[in-house]
């Protein structure tokens, strides 16, 4: 969506012949440790819906943190729509 482009309805409201859509939460903390090698650290913690428990990984690879978000994003996306 650009700015020009206007949400379709209004904030949290589900056209009859839309799904609900999926809530889903993914947090990203990241710090250096400077006493280490690779300094780089991050903490994800994440869930799919409201009612799962939250699951956190950590880790020391900026490219793992990506990964985990790709894979996050993906679970989000569901099945493509029906044309």
């Amino acid at each position: 969506m650009t700015k020009d482009d206007p949400p379709s309805g209004t904030a949290g409201e589900v056209q009859p012949d839309q799904a609900a859509p999926a809530m889903g939460t993914l947090v990203i903390r990241t710090w250096n440790e400077p006493d280490q090698t690779p300094s780089f650290r991050a903490r994800l913690t994440y869930s799919q819906a409201p009612d799962d428990d939250p699951r956190s990984t950590s880790t020391a690879d900026p490219e793992e943190v990506l990964s985990v978000v790709r894979q996050w994003l993906n679970a989000r996306l569901g099945p493509p729509p029906e044309v």
